[in-house]
């Protein structure tokens, strides 16, 4: 099992900034440390994570609206970036999906004060660092489970382990390789362009088939029917 100190490593070895066997500087790894975590929040925003989407329920009690993220109301491990899918669950257990609407959908709803079993309608804000979840009707009790996609951890230190799916280390060494050519002051190698592209591609790839994310370049779907029901 890799470490994050070779994640770095293998980064600056391939654009010649070091070379097998020499020890990179705590100067240089502490620059690189910080850079490969911006790269995994660009990766969290572009909806690759490797967790794939995570399934939670949250207690329901009545109000309009709850705060979601780390510590709040509703309490999620890491900031989730984007619900997925959502449903409502009476407390005998009964589900009925919900439709998780944009902004323009939400405001096209004229009553949102009502009280109900199920929850129809549900707005997430994305707000940073946490958010609000915005319910219509508002159920008294039972659970609100959400599928989300959420941010990938950042590394801490360089002795942690690196635990990824297949094909994401791979993909993360030469895409953070190509991202250190520029501060290390190296030209980009013959090949490592088409490389990366090649890993990113199979990430992307398992990420469509897995989580239902367009692939880069792909025609827009045309919007679910039913937005901003009454």
């Amino acid at each position: 099992m890799s470490l994050v100190s070779d994640i770095i490593n293998d980064s600056l070895f391939y654009i010649n900034a070091y070379g097998p066997g020499q020890t990179v500087s705590t100067d240089d790894q502490t620059f690189a440390l910080r850079s490969v975590n911006r790269l995994l929040d660009s990766w969290s925003a572009q909806k690759l994570s490797p967790i794939g989407v995570k399934y939670q329920q949250y207690l329901l009690t009545g109000a309009a609206s709850y705060t979601y993220g780390v510590g709040k109301t509703w309490s999620a491990v890491t900031r989730p970036i984007k619900i997925k899918a959502a449903s409502s669950i009476t407390a005998n257990n009964i589900e009925s999906a919900v439709h998780v609407v944009t902004a323009e959908e939400w405001v096209s709803i004229r009553d949102k004060s009502r009280t109900g079993l199920f929850i129809r309608d549900l707005l997430y804000d994305g707000g940073y660092p946490s958010g609000n979840v915005y319910v219509t009707p508002m159920p008294a009790s039972g659970t609100c489970a959400l599928w989300t996609y959420e941010a990938i951890t950042d590394f801490v230190n360089l002795t942690d382990p690196v635990v990824l799916p297949p094909g994401y280390e791979t993909a993360l060494v030469k895409a953070f390789a190509m991202e250190l050519c520029i501060p290390f002051g190296r030209p980009i190698p013959e090949g490592l362009p088409q490389m990366a592209q090649a890993a990113m591609l199979t990430i992307q790839t398992l990420n469509s088939e897995v989580l239902g994310i367009p692939m880069p370049g792909a025609p827009a779907q045309p919007p679910e029917p039913g937005g901003g029901r009454q």
